[in-house]
């Protein structure tokens, strides 16, 4: 094994969306073709992550060995990312967030961005804005993308119950449509995933429940968090479900304790760093990848870094 600052290091891919939407969460079909294209050209070893987990923990991963994880379990997955992944012949592990099999599949995010864009809203914005806040104005683009920059920033402590009642109360102000009754983007159906699980290379990998931000509530929140969106799956595809996505990459030790006694072998957050030898299986950081990067550049500069020795080494063994 190679001895210099960099032994061993590999990358682990992010991505959420692969569509034309447009947005921070895309990266368009042509593109995401010419970032797997990118791959092969760089001579990239793609593994799957449960592999390249394993061989960081022995410390015998190939060099410029890859992942490829796409969160939250998006209808275009199916539809545009695996045709694309199935091309090039790459295995990806997809996290799924299992609370949109109970009913709509609409992410509250989502929700939330359909109210931001609606035009015909009112002049102020006086719901969902946390108690003591005061009304926001929206008579302008700036002041109407701070106001829900502001409510989007309310959102990521609360609970399941607590994000429910406040989106329904931005959709009775807005007027719009609830989810389920517009053509929104969506997550996938049951069916869907078991379609997608059953592809060649292609495996699903727990999100939680409810994609709460975990270090924000009690152990046991987190344990049905982790613990329930494991079952679900592993119900509904009759096998093991084995590696964990932290929601937003927010853990703390609790939270590495909680997965490691749900079982899970592998288990991402974010970061954009390297994985490398030093990394601890449940907190394998990843690399973000958004329209117009340069992912060449990009993987040139993480093969090449040093090992990084804070939050993401091995302190909660």
């Amino acid at each position: 094994m190679r001895s210099d600052s960099a032994a061993g290091n590999a990358v682990i891919l992010m991505y959420h969306r692969i569509a034309d939407a447009g947005t921070d969460l895309c990266v368009s079909p042509a593109e995401f073709r010419e970032q797997m294209a990118a791959l092969r050209a760089q001579g990239c070893r793609v593994m799957p992550l449960l592999e390249l987990a394993q061989a960081l923990a022995r410390g015998d991963a190939p060099e410029r060995s890859v992942a490829i994880t796409l969160d939250d379990g998006y209808l275009d997955a199916l539809t545009d990312a695996a045709p694309i992944l199935r091309e090039f012949d790459y295995p990806a592990t997809f996290f799924i967030v299992t609370s949109t099999l109970d009913g709509p599949g609409e992410f509250w995010w989502e929700s939330l961005q359909r109210v931001a864009d609606h035009e015909a809203l009112p002049e102020t914005l006086d719901v969902a804005l946390g108690e003591g806040a005061a009304p926001m104005p929206l008579d302008t683009p700036e002041r109407r993308r701070a106001a829900f920059d502001a409510v989007r920033r309310g959102f990521y402590p609360l609970s399941a119950q607590q994000r429910h009642e406040r989106i329904a109360e931005l959709l009775r102000w807005s007027g719009l449509a609830a989810a389920g009754e517009a053509g929104q983007v969506r997550a996938m159906t049951a069916e869907e995933l078991r379609r997608l699980d059953a592809m060649p290379g292609m495996e699903l990998g727990a999100h939680s429940e409810n994609h709460l931000l975990l270090p924000a509530h009690p152990r046991a929140v987190k344990e049905h968090e982790m613990l329930e969106c494991r079952r679900k799956l592993e119900t509904l595809l009759g096998r093991e479900v084995l590696s964990f996505c932290y929601p937003y990459g927010a853990f703390d030790e609790d939270a590495v304790q909680v997965a490691e006694r749900a079982g899970f072998a592998a288990a991402v957050t974010t970061g954009n760093q390297p994985a490398s030898p030093l990394s601890h299986r449940l907190v394998l950081p990843r690399l973000a990848v958004h329209a117009g990067d340069d992912l060449g550049a990009r993987l040139r500069d993480a093969f090449a870094a040093q090992a990084q020795l804070h939050h993401y080494d091995r302190s909660f063994a």
